[in-house]
């Protein structure tokens, strides 16, 4: 087993007053539930106030940056977590999906000079997803802490 090389983010900085987005696709609902859950969890225990938190569910990873450039623009946000799980099939629309939602949310954030935490899972099976997503391993934890690094980075350079 590969040894884990995930950084120590360890107590990040939170400002209670930031806004956070986290928009979700409904596929595989079973995992971005879970991973929405556990950044809910690591957000409010690193200072969020749960008001501050706003969850936006999408049809689909294709619709993330969309909806995660209407959060900045209409309500204001901080910083955006995007949770989404494409599940390679038979054809090349999963990746052509998976290629789009990263390169439109990369798009979005350069745009709006705002971090966004890109956690949309692309896996050959639905059984690697679920081992990212749901229970310990949840990678909605090192999201959520990826995101609140990444602003508290930003508020140093502004």
């Amino acid at each position: 087993m590969p040894k884990d090389v995930t950084p120590d983010l360890g107590r990040t900085p939170a400002n209670p007053a930031w806004k956070i987005a986290i928009v979700r696709s409904l596929w595989h609902g079973e995992c971005t539930a879970a991973l929405e859950e556990s950044a809910i969890a690591a957000l409010v225990q690193a200072g969020i106030k749960r008001k501050n938190i706003l969850c936006i569910d999408v049809p689909g990873s294709f619709e993330i940056p969309l909806v995660v450039q209407q959060a900045f623009e209409k309500s204001d946000v901080d910083g955006a977590i995007a949770f989404g799980v494409i599940v390679q099939g038979e054809t090349h629309h999963a990746e052509l999906v998976a290629n789009q939602a990263a390169a439109g949310l990369m798009q979005v954030q350069l745009q709006q000079k705002k971090p966004v935490t890109f956690e949309i899972l692309y896996v050959d099976h639905l059984k690697d997803a679920v081992a990212r997503s749901i229970g310990k391993e949840s990678k909605g934890r090192l999201a959520a802490l990826t995101l609140l690094s990444s602003l508290a980075t930003n508020r140093k350079i502004h």
